[in-house]
C-alpha cells in the first residue's frame, strides 16, 4: 500500500495574494497580461478574416513563425506599434490606443536629498486628493 505523501510549498493563490503587494510584480503581471491581450486579439481577428498565419504574414511582409509567436503570447517583448499598425490594416482594422481610467495613484517623482548632500529621485505615490 502505498503511503500518502505530504504537499510541501505555498499554494498559488496564497502566493499570488503575497506578491500582489510588491511593484516589480505588478508591473510584470501587467506587461505578460498585455502581451497576452494582444495574443488572443491577434488571433480571433485572424480567424474572423478567414486567414492562415502564412497569409498574414505575407501581407504584412513577415513570416509565419513571427505572427506564431506573437499569437502564443510566449515573447516576453511587446509587440511594436508598426507590427500591430500592419496587421491590424491587414485585417481591415484600426489601431486604437487607450488610457482608461485607473483607480490606482498616479506616480510621482520625489528628489530625496542625501547624506552625501547628492539628491536622487524615487517614485513615490502621489496622495489621494
Amino acid at each position: 500500500m502505498a503511503k500518502a505523501t505530504k504537499r510541501r510549498g505555498v499554494a498559488f493563490d496564497d502566493d499570488l495574494a503575497l506578491r500582489q503587494g510588491d511593484p516589480e510584480f505588478q508591473a510584470a503581471y501587467a506587461a505578460r497580461r498585455r502581451i497576452q491581450e494582444l495574443a488572443v486579439a491577434v488571433r480571433s481577428m485572424r480567424e474572423q478574416a478567414g486567414l492562415s498565419q502564412a497569409q498574414l504574414a505575407a501581407a504584412i511582409g513577415s513570416s509565419q513563425p513571427t505572427i506564431a509567436r506573437l499569437e502564443r503570447g510566449r515573447d516576453s517583448r511587446t509587440p511594436r506599434l508598426d507590427l500591430l499598425e500592419r496587421i491590424a490594416h491587414a485585417l481591415g482594422r484600426q489601431l486604437q490606443i487607450v488610457f482608461p481610467e485607473s483607480t490606482r495613484k498616479p506616480r510621482t517623482r520625489a528628489i530625496v536629498p542625501t547624506a552625501h548632500g547628492r539628491r536622487r529621485t524615487g517614485e513615490t505615490r502621489a496622495s489621494a486628493r
